[in-house]
């Protein structure tokens, strides 16, 4: 392009020189004219099809004339004009190979043609290409290198009667590729050139309003007013065909689905195709592809927009308008100077955006079935796989902020499938897999889910702000529920232990206390054995899947361990049993039955007085009383020792294990 830019200069200062030419030197002009066009980017078909009129070139259906123009601006028209043909050639190529594949050919011969094809075009379009053009260029090649390398690989494992289908969805994300090489290459060189022909245009505006007669105008102020602009070039010869582009791009890869927008993208190709590979040119590409053309596109709204930016700066002031020459009116209103290219951001943005929300719900629902069958399988919630999924999309989103609904739906998604295989790996199953599932749901709601927000707002620029409060929403659900589950079990369980041993009583002894008081008891009483051995053994339980200092977030008070209440259950439900027990068999109690079971009664509340709750304690110590009050000592307490507790030190004594365990 530089090179290309020097020749225009040079020839237009040799124009501005006015040197009057023999009719002999006109075969020479029109060398010097033809060597121009070549300049400007003339490829081998373009070639061959110079008019017979000296300095008229014919390419596509497009006849310039380069005499009637500036050199700059004659330049501006032919790389247009190469630059329309060479969109048309893109889209009939891929409607050709679309055809092809169908047909039964393999899509690793058009991605190499395509590749060969797109370096010719690109390299024969100017005179010297840069460095950046040839690495661009070289990549287009890399990359359907690769495209081709790895369908042979994947098409040999495809049956036969489905291979054109995977085919033809390639064969859409290489012409992705291709028309976005197509503008990064191209619209850069356009735009320098426009800016060489709009210097010109100021330059001649200058020389002519500085000569400009003050009754009337001159021919050459008439002659300024009615010449072709470099603006003009861009809006009635650029800008469509860099509607057609984006288009083209829009459709190989979104497909005819609704656009952000919700409207319905229009085919680029394809209109007279078989209904089978119609319906497969409009489907939305599968998962992997959608993931390559959200990178392409996202290069086109970077290109698109930097030419749309720069394309503004072509615009003629109203002097350039007017000629310089006052008037109020212009030979064209100042409205239909907007850009046109302002719609080909719109499009190209709006289908980034698409195909962006589209691999967020790809990459969500792929987490989400890997995450349901690990929990389903070995009963865990996989919160590193979201936050790696979501750190993995921060790297490849462009829009994250656009795709925040999805985003946050995909987290929510992707919880709920792992509390579901949770709820799943639980079935069937007992306590201990219950109090897996709540240690998981407690280390995601204090670990990996608070990383998933973080990440996630960082990710949106906090526009999801409800997402926090969805994911803990599921995930306490599933935890109160298994917590509550296994909690009714350690009830239902204490209760069968708090079983009273009327056996070891004496029925024949029913004669009142003493004042020498009752006799010390030998042996531990078994009830309260297996009623505080099942409290230890809940904590233990609980202990070993949840730790000693896990805080349940729901459902509790505030700063309430897992294992504190576990055991507060368990303990209400053994002094619940038991007084329950006492009360139903209250009658059958004699007196040296009741003192020895209030001390008893009286030692159990004081081991598990921390644990129990104050209705429990009012229950138990209503009981207590009354077992007094029937073993006619009131609401003392009776034994041989110097202060009266005898009784209650032997069982302390005798149940030291217990005391120590539940103890503080």
């Amino acid at each position: 392009v530089s090179n290309l830019l020097d020749a225009i200069r040079d020839l237009g200062e040799l124009i501005e020189l006015a040197v009057p030419s023999e009719p002999k030197e006109e075969d020479g002009a029109a060398g010097v004219a033809g060597k121009k066009s070549k300049k400007g980017g003339e490829s081998k078909e373009s070639s061959s099809s110079v008019g017979t009129k000296p300095g008229v070139f014919c390419v596509g259906n497009r006849e310039i004339n380069v005499r009637e123009h500036p050199p700059a601006l004659a330049c501006l028209l032919l790389q247009s004009a190469y630059f329309s043909s060479l969109v048309e050639k893109s889209v009939r190529q891929a409607e050709n190979s679309t055809e092809r594949i169908y047909r039964g050919e393999s899509v690793s011969l058009y991605a190499e043609e395509s590749a060969i094809e797109s370096a010719s075009d690109d390299g024969t379009a100017s005179t010297a290409p840069s460095t950046t053009q040839g690495s661009v260029d070289k990549r287009t090649l890399d990359d359907s290198g690769r495209i081709m390398d790895s369908l042979s690989t994947a098409s040999s494992k495809r049956s036969a009667n489905k291979r054109w289908k995977y085919d033809v969805l390639e064969a859409r994300v290489i012409a992705t590729i291709r028309a976005v090489a197509i503008a990064r290459n191209w619209l850069p060189r356009l735009l320098r050139i426009g800016v060489a022909a709009r210097e010109a245009e100021k330059r001649r505006a200058a020389r002519v309003g500085g000569k400009r007669k003050p009754a009337a105008r001159t021919s050459a102020q008439e002659d300024l007013q009615d010449s072709l602009t470099a603006f003009e070039v861009f809006l009635t010869n650029i800008s469509p065909a860099i509607a057609r582009l984006t288009e083209h791009a829009t459709f190989c890869a979104l497909g005819c689905s609704n656009n952000s927008a919700g409207k319905e993208l229009t085919m680029s190709f394809g209109y007279c195709a078989e209904e089978r590979l119609q319906t497969l040119l409009r489907a939305p590409l599968p998962p992997a592809q959608s993931a390559k053309c959200a990178q392409e596109l996202a290069s086109l709204v970077e290109v698109v927009h930097n030419c749309t930016t720069s394309a503004n700066m072509l615009r003629p002031s109203e002097n350039d308008i007017d000629g310089n020459t006052g008037a109020t009116t212009s030979h064209y209103q100042r409205i239909s100077l907007e850009s046109p290219l302002e719609e080909c951001t719109q499009l190209a943005e709006e289908a980034v955006v698409t195909v962006e929300r589209r691999v967020c719900i790809y990459s969500f629902d792929v987490c989400a079935r890997n995450c349901s069958m690990r929990a389903s399988g070995s009963g865990t919630f996989d919160g590193d796989a979201l936050l790696l999924c979501v750190q993995k999309l921060s790297e490849e989103l462009t829009r994250a902020e656009e795709c925040a609904n999805e985003i946050e739906k995909g987290c929510e998604l992707v919880v709920r499938r792992c509390c579901e295989g949770l709820a799943s790996f639980v079935r069937d199953r007992g306590d201990a897999a219950r109090l897996r599932v709540v240690a998981e749901c407690a280390d995601a709601l204090n670990g990996r889910i608070v990383d998933v927000v973080r990440e996630v707002a960082y990710l949106t620029n906090g526009h999801s702000e409800s997402v926090e409060e969805a994911l803990a929403e599921d995930i306490m659900a599933l935890e109160g529920t298994m917590f509550d589950d296994f909690l009714d079990n350690v009830r239902r369980h204490v209760a069968g232990c708090a079983r009273l041993c009327w056996n070891d009583f004496d029925p024949n002894d029913d004669g009142p206390i003493s004042e020498e008081g009752s006799s010390t008891p030998g042996t531990f009483p078994a009830y309260l054995s297996a009623s505080l051995l099942a409290i230890v053994r809940c904590r233990a339980q609980v202990e070993r899947a949840l730790h000693e200092t896990t805080i349940r977030r729901s459902g509790a008070p505030e700063d309430t361990t897992y294992q504190f209440l576990a055991m507060a259950t368990a303990a209400d439900g053994v002094v619940d049993g038991i007084c329950n027990e006492l009360n139903a068999n209250m009658s059958r109690v004699k007196g040296r039955q009741a003192d020895r079971m209030a001390n008893e009664l009286h030692f159990l509340i004081n081991t598990l007085k921390n644990y129990l709750s104050d209705e429990m304690l009012s229950v138990a110590d209503k009981c207590r009383r009354m077992l007094c009050s029937k073993a006619g000592r009131g609401g003392g307490i009776q034994g041989d020792g110097p202060n009266g507790l005898a009784a209650i030190e032997e069982l302390e004594r005798l149940g030291r294990v217990y005391v120590l365990c539940l103890g503080e």
